[in-house]
């Protein structure tokens, strides 16, 4: 089985141009992708004859990613894919990772980027300091914690926290907070019930970032733990 890396930081010819590295690379599999494949499909098109040290840190992001797609791997490791690379080239680069896979390929992402875990994991594997605290498929990951979040503004927020189900609380600014609750339904009710003045109620499921705040300890901040623990997610085409 061929198997394609980009680690976390690629050293790439300065003086070579993009083309020429996609090139070069290629030369060394009997069956490869073609470079105006691999750079339509990236992002790169326009940039074939520009030389890889006057590319920016995000372009060359997406050049090292694209290389490990050359030989047509069946499994590919992609650590950080996205480390440097703004909203629109971000997404151009799931879409490729997208296609990738729906022609067969197996990625498996590792990522700090639970935004991006969720828009492209059908099997997440979150980790937290050394243990596996959850390994399921990403629905699976979120009904485990099962975990709803309401968004309201109260003049009494301290009285809203005490309400039975009340998992955690998100401060927000002035007077708006998040609650995390085990049941939308029960708290809204319980809300109503105790009087207290409420507007501006919203009501949703988890997103994978809160979920792994759940699993991985509420009381720090996502930035925090997203900085202290990893989350690996792979998104699978094949058993392998």
């Amino acid at each position: 089985m061929l198997l394609g890396s980009t680690p976390q930081e690629t050293a790439l010819p300065a003086t070579l141009r993009l083309g020429e590295v996609l090139d070069f690379v290629g030369a060394h599999f009997a069956d490869r992708a073609s470079t105006a494949e691999l750079a339509d499909e990236f992002g790169l098109d326009q940039l074939l004859r520009r030389q890889t040290g006057s590319l920016s840190g995000g372009q060359k992001r997406r050049l090292s990613v694209a290389l490990a797609f050359v030989g047509r791997p069946k499994l590919v490791l992609l650590d950080e894919p996205t480390t440097g690379l703004d909203v629109d080239a971000r997404r151009t680069l799931w879409d490729a990772l997208r296609s990738q896979h729906e022609r067969g390929a197996t990625i498996v992402v590792t990522s700090h980027y639970l935004e991006e875990i969720e828009a492209l994991a059908q099997r997440v594997v979150v980790m937290g300091e050394g243990r596996v605290l959850a390994d399921d498929s990403l629905a699976g990951v979120l009904d485990r914690v099962g975990l709803a979040r309401a968004r309201l503004e109260s003049g009494q927020l301290d009285r809203v926290a005490t309400l039975p189900g009340v998992d955690r609380v998100d401060p927000g600014s002035g007077t708006s907070a998040s609650f995390f609750v085990r049941s939308s339904d029960e708290f809204v009710v319980s809300l109503v019930r105790s009087g207290i003045g409420f507007r501006g109620l919203s009501v949703r499921g988890a997103t994978l970032e809160e979920a792994f705040l759940s699993r991985t300890g509420g009381a720090r901040s996502a930035a925090g733990t997203r900085a202290a623990v990893r989350t690996t997610s792979s998104s699978t085409g094949e058993e392998s």
